[in-house]
């Protein structure tokens, strides 16, 4: 069922936009550190050091960041639930997973234990307030919801519930770095090595795999005019999701060699999560190559490479489930790659420039107490010339990043790809927000103008 959505609920622009602006940050920061790993002699592997501060720069930084601050601002507009406090959620959390993930990621770097000690500190404080606002809003508002909201907050409840999840087993090992608590030999020998597994099983396809599904059922028939998805999906995939992560995890997360002796339920719980999402890549890819639109955007080409990439990793994680010893080294970057920042960092970028320009056009209307000539149209505060451009540096830095997993030689050119992906999605998203500024101004400067003009109007007035 296709919502409308009420616009007149939407929060104030600073409680979403502060989320937005670590994208480019963190994007620019994570070139910046594969740049430095492609010109040293380390290895470009799943443990370097610099690559898991890269992977968490972009599902903290990026992915988090613009996840949280989509959630702050869909969830009133699309659903009618209200986040707890926006004003005082936003800045705390907002500074407490910055913060914290510069903590995380330089504390792998430089191997600093109290750097992994602020982290936890900092992050947990991140999503905990945040996990609470939302739940809180969800129970408070529970009876005023919109009509037909109900596969987007499914997915928004599972989602959440696996972000918790992931927290907790990223939380733990963090800890474990830090020396805030220990495990025996006999335990750690057990078991402990199946955890950064589970951490990103959970954190990728519960997470962020579900929040990106139940965020697209809204976006993408409304923003990218196409057919709204099958019943069917709407009302499965979260749910079936969820259960398949739990069968994963119950049945062989926590076995002595989870990739190389896996179980039966194991493996199909592992298929199955690959079905599903092979499944949603295709329908999401056939919805926007059928759009009603003729001539696609550069938001419908981000779109189309994260379907792209999402698909490629779907048959990618099912081979290497049934062939473990196949390239195991190779085949967890370049999943990894697709999964990141082949699916999500491209959906990310999709919504980005369909949610920061019409939050921008939609707050200056707000400021306007009648129709002003001057004010900007939707489509004027980020071109689609120049977000196209951006478009094509970051799949450049995919394709790139994708190929260094095998030819190690191509990471220096995919950071650069990147690099330069980062800088053309800040100078759009500084332009647009200049632009907004300036109208603005031009709107304060028009209302205070107008009891002087309708003085003069008056009978008598010279």
């Amino acid at each position: 069922m296709q919502r409308a959505l009420a616009f007149d609920r939407s929060p104030a622009l600073s409680v979403a936009f502060r989320f937005f602006l670590n994208v480019p940050a963190f994007l620019m920061l994570s070139a910046v550190v594969l740049a430095w790993l492609g010109l040293s002699d380390t290895a470009y592997t799943r443990w370097n050091p610099a690559v898991l501060a890269v992977a968490h720069f972009l599902t903290l930084g990026v992915l988090a960041s613009a996840m949280l601050g989509a959630m702050m601002q869909i969830l009133p507009v699309a659903t009618h639930i209200h986040v707890l406090q926006p004003r005082i959620t936003s800045p705390v959390v907002h500074a407490c997973l910055t913060l914290g993930t510069l903590a995380l990621a330089t504390g792998f770097i430089t191997v600093n234990p109290t750097l992994h000690v602020v982290a936890v500190i900092l992050l947990a404080a991140a999503f905990t307030f945040f996990i609470c606002a939302v739940t809180g809003g969800l129970i408070r508002d529970r009876h005023q919801r919109s009509p037909g909201s109900g596969e987007i907050l499914v997915a928004v409840r599972l989602a959440l519930l696996a972000l918790a999840i992931t927290v907790g087993l990223g939380l733990f090992m963090a800890g474990l770095r830090g020396g805030l608590w220990s495990v025996g030999a006999t335990q750690a020998g057990a078991w402990l090595h199946g955890l950064p597994d589970l951490h990103v099983t959970w954190g990728l396809a519960g997470w962020v795999g579900l929040l990106v599904a139940g965020i697209s059922y809204q976006v993408i028939p409304i923003f990218q005019a196409t057919e709204i998805y099958p019943r069917l999906m709407t009302d499965t995939l979260a749910p079936l999701v969820f259960l398949l992560l739990a069968v994963l995890t119950l049945s062989g997360a926590w076995q002595a060699s989870p990739s190389l002796d896996a179980t039966l339920p194991q493996l199909a719980a592992a298929s199955g999560l690959a079905l599903a999402y092979l499944i949603y890549a295709v329908t999401t890819g056939y919805l926007l190559w059928t759009r009603k639109r003729p001539a696609p955007e550069p938001t419908t080409w981000f779109w189309h490479a994260g379907m792209v990439s999402l698909l490629l990793a779907s048959l990618l994680g099912a081979t290497r489930v049934w062939l473990p010893t196949l390239a195991p080294s190779t085949m967890e970057m370049l999943l990894g790659t697709l999964l990141i920042a082949g699916f999500a960092v491209s959906a990310v970028n999709g919504m980005l420039y369909k949610i920061i320009p019409f939050l921008l056009w939609h707050n200056a209307q707000r400021r306007a107490p009648m129709a002003l000539p001057f004010i900007p149209k939707v489509r004027q505060f980020i071109s689609e010339r120049d977000a196209l451009r951006q478009f094509v540096a970051h799949a450049c830095a995919v394709v790139l990043f994708a190929a260094a997993c095998m030819v190690p030689i191509l990471l220096l050119p995919a950071a650069l790809a990147l690099a330069v992906s980062a800088a053309l999605l800040s100078i759009n998203i500084a332009r647009a927000l200049r632009l907004y500024l300036n109208t603005c101004q031009r709107i304060a400067r028009t209302l205070a103008q107008l009891p002087q003009a309708t003085a003069a109007t008056r009978p008598g007035a010279q």
